[in-house]
């Protein structure tokens, strides 16, 4: 699927960002704590948030039927 819409280009970078998070997460560093901690300690726990929300947004997307 390739991103159309303004919401589907911020879904896939969060993705993006997701998925270099889990692969930094395999040799036990977490990327987002350690950049965004310093501007604001919750500031990682909302990035993680909208990653989850941009994941599921994908998955209906990917699903869903398309008119085109």
């Amino acid at each position: 699927m390739r991103p159309q819409t303004l919401y589907d280009w911020v879904a896939f970078a969060l993705v993006i960002v997701g998925a270099l998070a889990w692969g930094f997460f395999t040799f036990d560093v977490n990327i987002l704590d350690l950049v965004l901690e310093a501007i604001w300690d919750p500031l990682d726990n909302i990035v993680f948030a909208l990653i989850a929300l941009a994941g599921i947004y994908m998955l209906v997307r990917a699903f869903m039927r398309s008119d085109e």
